[in-house]
């Protein structure tokens, strides 16, 4: 119930007599003295909780290198590639420490169109490398809010304990990590068995790698003499009303009838497709990767044939089907063997809509989505790898992609060969290559950098600083690894992306809004 008008009229504070009197009585004069100091006790206090909250809560920092390329950059340029129109970062000519000279290299490998830039120097400005905020109280408190696999975290540099490193946490405590064919294995405590250490989705999202985007062919003048990516199979496919529009943004097929035509990815031009081409380092790892994924938007007008996708991967054939009516299979085929059916879905008819596909090879599981959500995959009972036979070879054959149609048409949008980051043996590893798996013990991690081919990590880290001497003395600390005590948190968003030069100089530069991100 509301008080009347006069009693809240009444509760109200007098105002101040004239002459600075209140209710009669002169108002004290505060003390200089007194102020200074509650002055002092507000800055002070202000001082303590950004010191706390930088201590147990969010701490700031700035990449140097390009170990986590191209998730995460550190100083470097940003080239567009004059014959695709690809745009990618480009890293130093050699990396140095942080706030050395940029030395810009003298050319670019585009990773799209694998043509060789030339770079003016002169005329691209170097940017800074990405500012990204580190939480630490999930660590803190630990339990199922501690480190993860696959979390990108930061922690003490061993030989420096007043740098920071960031990279890729693939070892806990207690299992034993190798490295075969570009992919991580884990032997779990107490287990006997290694198995394949797969990555959630939004980590892998992260660190796929663009081998050819069909909405950037090649439009140099030379195209005439530059055969697309994707050739028919056979000179009759070539010839027939088959496919078309191989070198444009929309493939198309049209064929109504019983015969299969094919087309297959084989770009010339550059040895590089489908090996670890990196355009932030130049070039290739000279390794063949394993996992691979196909995407694109299908769109089909009429026919009832199907649509399907191979990849051909040491021997193995795995192909998703797509009929007109709706029915979705998955097959696979061992070396020397027959095909079999690993899995079948129904769908809605391909005509009803536009439709999104993604179809992988991806940590030793094949799969089909559509539209976004995962419809077919193989077992680990139906394709597993054999370790054994994966330490004693080494692939030199790259994996082979296909397309086949029948009885449609149809067009084929955005479509997009990506690769699965291969974490490379260098010459100067020393831990966890094939057949020498590294045992973690309590309280250690191991590390690696997304851009393999040019990250020291765990796999080759030697040498300690002073804050680490005693405890590798007495065994409380191992070279190649990461202690928790040394983890500063898990790395969350880049809130400060290298600054765009928005003048012919550099001089002045805004924020790259766009490239503001979470970090997966």
């Amino acid at each position: 119930m509301s008080a009347p008008a006069s009693a809240l009229d009444a509760a109200a504070p007098a105002s101040p007599a004239p002459g600075g009197a209140q209710n009669g009585r002169p108002s004290p004069t505060v003390p200089v003295a007194v102020q200074v100091c509650e002055t002092l006790q507000t800055v002070l206090t202000a001082l303590l909780l950004a010191f706390v909250f930088r201590t147990f809560f969010v701490e700031a920092f700035i990449i140097p290198t390009g170990s986590m390329a191209d998730a995460l950059a550190g100083q470097h340029l940003t080239v567009v590639c004059p014959t695709c129109g690809w745009e990618f970062d480009c890293g130093p000519r050699t990396q140095r420490a942080p706030g050395s000279p940029f030395l810009p290299p003298p050319e670019a490998l585009c990773p799209n169109c694998h043509v060789t830039i030339p770079l003016r120097p002169e005329l691209l400005a170097a940017k800074s490398g990405d500012r990204v905020l580190v939480h630490k109280w999930p660590y803190i408190i630990g339990g199922p809010l501690g480190p993860r696999r696959w979390d990108v975290i930061v922690f003490r540099d061993p030989n420096d304990p007043g740098q920071s490193f960031i990279k890729r946490l693939v070892g806990l405590p207690g299992e034993a990590v190798e490295i075969v064919d570009g992919d991580v294995f884990i032997r779990p405590p107490g287990g006997n068995e290694f198995h394949v250490a797969r990555k959630p989705r939004a980590a892998q999202q992260a660190l796929w790698s663009v081998v050819f985007d069909q909405n950037y062919p090649p439009t140099d003048p030379c195209r005439a003499f530059r055969p697309p990516a994707w050739v028919a199979e056979s000179p009759a496919d070539a010839n027939s009303t088959g496919w078309s529009g191989l070198q444009s943004r929309v493939i198309r097929y049209d064929a109504h009838d019983d015969t299969w035509r094919a087309v297959v990815f084989e770009p010339t031009g550059s040895r590089f497709y489908l090996q670890d081409v990196s355009g932030y380092n130049h070039g290739s790892g000279g390794n063949c990767v394993g996992d691979v994924r196909l995407a694109a938007e299908l769109s089909v007008t009429g026919g009832a044939g199907a649509l399907r996708w191979e990849i051909e991967r040491d021997g193995w054939l795995f192909a998703a089907a797509l009929e007109a009516d709706g029915d979705v299979t998955l097959s696979l085929r061992p070396p020397g063997g027959a095909e079999t059916l690993a899995a079948a879905a129904r769908s809605a008819p391909l005509a009803a809509r536009r439709r999104r596909i993604e179809f992988a090879h991806l940590d030793w599981r094949v799969y089909l989505r559509l539209d976004g959500r995962e419809l077919l995959a193989t077992t680990d009972a139906q394709y597993a790898p054999h370790l054994s036979k994966l330490r004693a070879t080494r692939r030199v054959v790259p994996l082979r992609l296909r397309m086949v149609a029948s009885d449609l048409t149809l067009e084929l949008r955005g479509l997009r060969v990506d690769r699965d980051v291969y974490y490379a043996h260098t010459a100067k590893t020393r831990r966890a290559s094939a057949g020498r798996p590294f045992q973690l013990r309590d309280g250690e991690y191991f590390v690696l950098g997304d851009n393999s081919t040019a990250s020291a990590d765990s796999r080759e880290w030697s040498g300690v600083g002073p804050h680490l001497r005693q405890a590798l003395r007495d065994g409380s600390y191992r070279e190649g690894t990461v202690r928790a005590d040394q983890i500063v948190g898990r790395a969350f968003f880049v809130y400060l992306p290298g600054l765009l030069p928005i003048d012919a100089d550099g001089d002045w530069r805004v924020v790259d809004v766009g490239r503001m991100r979470f970090i997966r």
